[in-house]
């Protein structure tokens, strides 16, 4: 995954608002990890609505997103590829 300029320069404006003056690449890289890890939860959180008989690939889908931070090693390349996280596959 290529990270934009624009999600290098929002991920590092939202470490500075939280006191880290110069991010470094893999302070930034795991920030995207963590807003994009988010956002799939966000748009899986359906699945756990009352009325919704969560599959077993959904739970380990989710249990696997919510642990990536801790299971991965994020970084940027001199290009901007992100590196060293393995996304979870999202189910059917």
């Amino acid at each position: 995954m290529t990270l934009t300029e624009l999600d290098i320069r929002m991920c590092r404006s939202k470490l500075i608002t939280k006191g880290i003056s110069d991010p470094t690449n893999d302070q930034i890289a795991m920030r995207f990890v963590r807003d994009h890890r988010n956002g799939l939860l966000k748009n899986s959180d359906w699945m756990g609505n009352s009325d919704v008989t969560m599959s077993s690939e959904w739970q380990i889908y989710r249990q696997a997103l919510r642990d990536l931070p801790a299971n991965s090693t994020p970084s940027l390349d001199e290009n901007g590829n992100l590196t060293g996280v393995e996304w979870p596959t999202k189910p059917e």
